[in-house]
């Protein structure tokens, strides 16, 4: 009998620990995507900025803007429902980006001289403007950062994984700016005031009657 009551117990111990150690391993997962998400870490098939505040855009990419951060920008503004347009005329916004700048600093090498660590660093400054009113919603920049990590001996998997960090950098620049102009765009639709109907009707000043 004690025997039987032994066993009871320890399964019993068991998949109390099975069932603490899964609670635990959930709870963790929770506070490592929050702690993601408030750092504005966008999880991979979630980078869509939402609905926007404008359905035609009129994109103008400057030379030296990377075909990356173009690629990424027509990505986002397709997943937003914004309709690029060639002309201006038929545009809501437009929106004019900058050469884009790129640098990388070697922060490791080797024994031999070789390269095995790089900060990355991309930057691209932008313009929205309102094409109604010719109004510039924002000028700014938005900047993302990459640490990188050079396997020598394998330098065709290290240069297919830079191309892979080099549009994620592009996809979190375009998520920053969309979001700087959409922002941009409640405020302005916030600020704008409505003029009266009784203030647009025009004055006509009394005459008086013609002296006899």
């Amino acid at each position: 009998m004690k025997t039987t009551v032994f066993k009871n117990d320890q399964a019993w111990s068991n998949r109390a620990g099975q069932f603490i150690s899964m609670a635990l391993i959930m709870t963790l997962l929770i506070v490592m995507t929050a702690g993601l998400s408030g750092c504005g870490f966008h999880l991979r098939g979630f980078d869509r900025v939402g609905d926007m505040q404008f359905k035609t855009v009129k994109l103008q990419a400057l030379p030296g803007v990377r075909p990356e951060v173009q690629q990424a920008m027509r990505s986002q503004l397709a997943q937003s429902g914004v309709q690029l347009v060639d002309s201006l005329a038929a545009a809501e916004v437009q929106i004019i980006l900058q050469p884009t700048v790129y640098k990388v600093n070697r922060t490791a090498s080797s024994g031999l001289g070789d390269t095995t660590a790089e900060f990355l660093r991309m930057e691209q400054s932008f313009t929205a403007i309102v094409v109604a009113t010719e109004e510039t919603l924002v000028t700014s920049s938005a900047k993302a950062y990459r640490d990188r990590q050079i396997d020598t001996a394998a330098l065709l998997a290290a240069n297919r994984e830079l191309r892979g960090i080099h549009r994620e950098m592009a996809e979190d620049l375009v998520m920053n700016i969309m979001e700087r102009i959409n922002r941009a765009m409640v405020k302005a639709s916030q600020n704008s005031t409505v003029v009266p109907l009784e203030n647009t009707i025009p004055t006509i000043a009394p005459t008086s009657a013609p002296t006899p």
